[in-house]
């Protein structure tokens, strides 16, 4: 394995771990690394977790605040989307790309 491979998973692990405690964060997190392109308005965000408008909201928030997640103001309207900096990208993607079995043992 290269140096920027190790590198590379121990940057995931620790952005899994900044989010461990907040299952609708890595939710919403994978619902945009699924859709790295795409803005989504606020009510397509809470439809697409079917928890609790709540948390959700309170993910959103988070995410938003720490900069993964980005939003734009289209027609008066917030629009939200996969933030533009590489190095978050990069994490979310890696994040999104995890199989069932490997997402079970995150979320553990």
């Amino acid at each position: 394995m290269a140096i920027s491979e190790i590198a590379i998973e121990e940057k995931l692990r620790q952005f899994i771990k900044d989010y461990a405690d907040d299952q609708c964060c890595l939710e919403l997190i994978r619902f945009f690394g699924r859709h790295p392109n795409t803005r989504f308005s606020h009510l397509a965000t809470v439809h697409a977790l079917t928890g609790q408008r709540l948390y959700t909201d309170q993910a959103l928030r988070r995410l938003v605040n720490s900069g993964v997640v980005k939003t734009y103001i289209e027609n008066n309207v917030p629009r939200y989307s996969l933030s533009d900096d590489e190095l978050l990208r990069s994490l979310v993607l890696a994040l999104a790309e995890l199989n069932r079995c490997q997402w079970q043992l995150v979320v553990r």
